[in-house]
């Protein structure tokens, strides 16, 4: 499933992810031209923001490695784990916000992972990552998106999941 981002969308977005390069490398035409109001602006938002944990799920080096870098960018504490089994450990330890989960793992299918935490965890945000061909629609997910997928975009999901779970915690 793609991800649909409308026009209003992009122009309201003033994050840092609207100013760094995108999935094909090209800087993006972006508010990133009024620099110094763009970075009071950032700062701005992580002095009121609260760190927001996450666990990426990714048996690919390479990826697990950029989306650690990109969400520590953006003020998240991160965790990595590449296998079922090592998920499976650091759910049992730590408290996240969002979970990033690959669904080809070594050690078996992610969305054994996700199960769990529909039973665990049931108001945790999961966003599916993967470059599957496989039927995921029917997955009780947040989200899903296809990789490779663009970093403001992912971003943007990674936001709305939080505010989602931020909404049903306080109702």
């Amino acid at each position: 499933m793609a991800l649909v981002v409308t026009e209003a969308e992009l122009k309201n977005a003033v994050t840092p992810a609207s100013c760094y390069l995108d999935s094909q490398t090209r800087w993006l035409d972006s508010p990133c031209s009024d620099a110094p109001e763009l970075l009071e602006a950032t700062d701005e938002r992580r002095k009121l923001r609260t760190v927001h944990s996450t666990l990426v799920v990714e048996d690919d080096p390479d990826i697990a490695l950029a989306l650690q870098d990109l969400l520590e960018f953006e003020g998240f504490q991160v965790h990595c784990a590449s296998t079922c089994r090592q998920a499976f450990s650091v759910i049992e330890q730590n408290i996240y916000d969002v979970v990033l989960l690959d669904l080809g793992l070594p050690d078996g299918d992610g969305s054994s992972i996700l199960d769990k935490l529909r039973v665990s965890h049931p108001l945790l945000p999961v966003i599916i990552l993967t470059a599957s061909n496989r039927d995921i629609g029917s997955l009780p997910a947040f989200a899903h998106v296809t990789k490779p997928w663009v970093r403001r975009d992912l971003c943007s999901v990674i936001h709305r999941a939080l505010d989602a779970i931020s909404t049903s915690l306080a109702e």
